[in-house]
């Protein structure tokens, strides 16, 4: 997905480090955001172009080396990802296609998963699924530790809390997959719920605390 980089062209530009750089990448993306918002009444490439063009990513890079530079428009790229829906709105539309794994919801669906199917999945050791990309991630569950094995040999771990039947939360700890690490900071959390068992799999719902994104999943038992 590194390609939609080219959809925004973040310039080079100048900062001060003396807050932590996590929390200015943030108050950066926050800025964008609301560029993308308040810009409705534009098409997507217009609100893009705007966003491009904006002074503070120049403020931004300013003080970044060549080689610091790549890294960190790839670290805002996926965070703006997280943390901005008019952005995932309009990546959306450039890529969108048919995925049998994951599926995009207006609603968030009860769950109809009976007691045997949900105990299989609480005392499971090893799950796994395949990403967007039809990657397979592998997950093993070690003392409450959702930890997950990504193709390129990358872990992140998170720590599992069952909330209620059919409902758990993954907090994230840490990871050295670049997209994950970039995405995620320690101590947010992920809400999840087990709609459904489906022949060999699970459906997973992932949803944001507003509702505001919400997609499932394939999950399955290894």
């Amino acid at each position: 997905m590194k390609y939609y980089l080219t959809y925004i062209l973040f310039i080079i530009c100048s900062i001060s480090f003396s807050q932590n750089i996590d929390e200015k990448r943030d108050i950066l993306i926050h800025n964008l955001c609301n560029i993308l918002s308040e810009n409705k009444n534009l098409n997507d490439l217009d609100r893009i172009n705007l966003v491009n063009q904006d002074v503070s990513l120049i403020k931004y890079f300013k003080d970044f080396s060549k080689d610091e530079i790549q890294a960190e428009e790839e670290a805002i790229f996926y965070r703006f990802q997280k943390k901005c829906k008019e952005y995932t709105d309009i990546i959306k539309k450039f890529s969108e296609k048919n995925n049998e794994n994951w599926i995009t919801l207006e609603n968030l669906p009860k769950s109809t998963i009976n007691d045997k199917d949900y105990n299989l999945v609480k005392s499971a050791s090893e799950l796994y699924y395949f990403d967007y990309e039809g990657n397979k991630t592998i997950v093993k569950i070690e003392d409450n530790n959702w930890i997950e094995y990504f193709i390129d040999e990358s872990f992140s771990k998170l720590k599992l809390y069952w909330i209620k039947n059919n409902d758990f939360n993954l907090e994230f700890l840490e990871s050295n997959n670049s997209m994950k690490k970039s995405f995620s900071r320690k101590g947010e959390i992920y809400q999840y719920r087990i709609l459904s068992k489906e022949n060999n799999y699970y459906w997973i719902a992932y949803y944001t605390k507003d509702l505001n994104n919400i997609v499932k999943f394939k999950l399955y038992i290894q």
